[in-house]
């Protein structure tokens, strides 16, 4: 193989090994978590005495899109990293608040509507049916996942620094 053959296979093969899935860079793939960040990440929340949930979000960072201990710990991952993150009930959801209940007469509900179903009143507050007469029913505006510590388990897949 001549040498203007060799030089050129090199560039191939470079230009190849930068490609990577998602027609992202080889650069950035070591992009690292900033402010103003845009991230992708896969996560799994789990709490005791509730199902684990498994989905992928998108946020910007600093902008506390999602919980703030969460955010903290990120800062500076990289695509790829994974981390596993331990939140207190503060840090998560907060403490459960037996005064955030509400009793509303059936008639105000929606057809259809059985003991677990997730509602929004309308100031688009999400409550949980949690009692449920042929007169009347009572709400419970705490998150589900209130008054319980978190496990959250997170891999970043991508990371998009603001120019």
């Amino acid at each position: 193989m001549r040498r203007s053959q060799k030089i050129r296979v090199t560039i191939s093969i470079l230009l190849l090994c930068m490609a990577l899935p998602g027609g992202q860079s080889l650069a950035a793939e070591h992009s690292q978590i900033v402010e103003g960040s845009k991230v992708t990440f896969l996560y799994q929340i789990t709490a005791p005495g509730s199902p684990s949930v498994i989905a992928t979000d998108e946020f910007v960072q600093g902008q506390h899109k999602i919980l703030p201990a969460v955010e903290r710990e990120i800062a500076g991952m990289k695509p790829g990293e994974e981390k596993r993150v331990d939140l207190t009930v503060e840090e998560s959801f907060g403490p459960y608040d037996d005064r955030k209940h509400g009793r509303v007469l059936r008639s105000e509900l929606p057809p259809g509507v059985k003991k677990g179903s997730i509602l929004k009143d309308s100031d688009g507050n999400v409550a949980i049916v949690t009692e449920l007469s042929s007169r009347a029913a009572v709400l419970d505006f705490n998150h589900p996942l209130a008054g319980k510590p978190l496990i959250v388990q997170i891999k970043i897949l991508k990371v998009e620094n603001p120019s």
